[in-house]
C-alpha cells in the first residue's frame, strides 16, 4: 500500500533504464512462491527455449546472466521460499560474471531484504494527515469546488484515518 510495485514499475519503464540493460524482465512473486514458476518465467521473458527441464533452469538463467545485461525485477517476494531466495542471490548471480546486471525486490518485510542481503534498501514513507487529505479528497471529490468540499470533509477525515498515510488504500 506504500507504492513499493508502482515505484518499481516506474523503474521498469523508465526510458534510460530501457536503454542499459539488454534485458529486463519482471517476476511477479507473491506469497505463492513456486521456485520452477520465477525462473520459467525469466527465461521466457528473456526468449529462452521455454521446454527447458526443471534442473537446468537456475543454470540456464545464470547463464543468460553472464551473457546479458539484465534488470530483473522480483515484485513482492515472501518470507516463503527465504532459504532458496539467499542462495539465489549469493551464488554466481551476484558475482562478477553478471556485474552488468541488477536486481530490485519489492517486499513487505523487512527480514526478507536483510535475509537476501539487499546492496541499499529503500523505504516508502506513509503520508502525513495534510498530505494524506489531499491525495483522498483529490481523488473521492474531483468534481467538488474547494468551496463545496465542507460538507464531506467530517466523514472524508474518518476514512483518511482509517488509510494509515497508505497511499493506495487512499
Amino acid at each position: 500500500g506504500v507504492g513499493k510495485t508502482t515505484i518499481a514499475k516506474k523503474i521498469f519503464n523508465d526510458t534510460d533504464v530501457r536503454y542499459h540493460f539488454n534485458q529486463k524482465i519482471w517476476v511477479s512473486v507473491s506469497s505463492s512462491f513456486r521456485v520452477e514458476v520465477i525462473l520459467r518465467s525469466i527465461l521466457q521473458q528473456s526468449g529462452e527455449e521455454s521446454a527447458v527441464v526443471q534442473g537446468e533452469m537456475l543454470h540456464k538463467v545464470v547463464s543468460l546472466l553472464k551473457a546479458k545485461t539484465c534488470l530483473i525485477i522480483f515484485d513482492d517476494i515472501w518470507e516463503k521460499g527465504i532459504d532458496w531466495w539467499k542462495n539465489f542471490f549469493s551464488s554466481d548471480l551476484a558475482g562478477s560474471a553478471c556485474s552488468g546486471s541488477c536486481f530490485i525486490i519489492t517486499t513487505r518485510n523487512k527480514e526478507v531484504a536483510d535475509a537476501i542481503k539487499a546492496n541499499e534498501t529503500h523505504h516508502p514513507k506513509v503520508l502525513d494527515d495534510k498530505k494524506s487529505w489531499l491525495l483522498f479528497s483529490k481523488h473521492a471529490f474531483p468534481e467538488v469546488k474547494e468551496e463545496s468540499l465542507e460538507k464531506f470533509k467530517e466523514v472524508g477525515k474518518k476514512i483518511v484515518s482509517e488509510c494509515g498515510g497508505l497511499p493506495l488504500a487512499l
